[in-house]
């Protein structure tokens, strides 16, 4: 039996409030990352001291000072931000039926949350912060960026599927599907090696340019610092390989993939004048602010760029989808 008009309404009111919680909680999560960024650059890692999730021996700190502000406020703020995908995870419940591609990308995005928030502990717990140079420090960065992806990623596939934009009806194993993937893994590398090369920055601030490329071919440069050569050469390279494989792929597609495709591309090159600013000015705060959203602004638009891609009608019998 049909559904009645009351029941359709109501069905399309939930989704329009899960559309608009998916993505306000995703806006949200990106400030939440950028605050990231202000507590490494500001040196504010250890402002709670090596405690977690307690900030020293309360979870609300007295008279604290202004490191003590600025990291008391990301974990406050990442708490909430915890809240959010909980209430898009049960929202997902409530309005998709049980199977739906909606309801495991927000699993997903919970569990990438959580595991945001054990990276996050770890480098407070071990005391990975500061001017801490240690391997483990180095490891867990650009694992904690790469989760960051996966966590952006998610959320903005349940954002983009909870707002009726089409299901999958092709595959990612078909030749086309294999090149997007390889633009994906491309972009996690560059964020990667950029997460290191901020770090580098932080830990060892340049006086001018010429003393920054010297501390990267130095002989006695430290190891984090000489790494800070790889980051602009995968970003220029992989970047224009990302920028190809959109522009390419999306050129047969729909008005949708070549608008997002459009757009991976012009964050692309926009990505690159931000990075030469950022080393000319020797990395101010404010041009690392920027640099990361449009970091996160070029990862969340190629997801976009690929789930509309995977939405459209296949064109031959190998590009067509799994049951899901």
């Amino acid at each position: 039996m049909p559904d009645s008009p009351s029941d359709t309404a109501v069905s399309s009111s939930r989704r329009l409030l899960f559309a608009a919680t998916a993505w306000a909680t995703l806006s949200f999560t990106v400030l939440v990352i950028l605050g990231g960024t202000v507590v490494r650059a500001t040196g504010s890692g250890d402002g709670c001291g090596e405690s977690w999730p307690k900030c020293g021996d309360q979870f609300i700190p007295p008279n604290p000072t202004v490191e003590t502000l600025i990291e008391f406020s990301h974990r406050a703020s990442s708490f909430l931000a915890g809240i959010g995908v909980a209430i898009v995870f049960f929202l997902a419940l409530w309005v998709f039926p049980r199977g739906h591609l909606v309801r495991k990308a927000a699993t997903w995005s919970g569990i990438f949350l959580v595991l945001e928030a054990l990276l996050g502990a770890a480098l407070v717990l071990f005391g990975w912060v500061d001017d801490d140079v240690s391997l483990g420090r180095t490891i867990v960065v650009p694992l904690h960026l790469a989760n960051t992806f996966f966590l952006l990623g998610a959320l903005t596939l349940t954002a983009w599927w909870g707002s009726g934009r089409a299901l999958p009806r092709r595959t990612l194993s078909s030749a086309s599907g294999r090149w997007i993937v390889v633009g994906a893994i491309l972009i996690v590398v560059i964020g990667a090696t950029g997460a290191l090369n901020a770090l580098a920055d932080t830990i060892f601030p340049a006086d001018s340019v010429a003393g920054d490329l010297a501390d990267k071919f130095g002989p006695t440069a430290p190891l984090l610092s000489r790494l800070r050569l790889v980051h602009p050469l995968v970003a220029v390279v992989a970047g224009m390989i990302v920028a190809w494989i959109a522009s390419g792929q999306a050129r047969s597609g729909s008005e949708m993939t070549r608008r997002a495709a459009s757009a991976v591309t012009l964050i692309v090159l926009s990505q690159m004048f931000i990075g030469i600013a950022n080393i000319y000015f020797l990395t101010p705060l404010s041009l690392q602010v920027i640099h990361l959203v449009v970091a996160d602004a070029l990862w969340i638009a190629y997801v976009i760029f690929a789930a509309s891609w995977l939405g459209e009608p296949a064109r031959s019998r190998a590009e067509a989808t799994v049951p899901v």
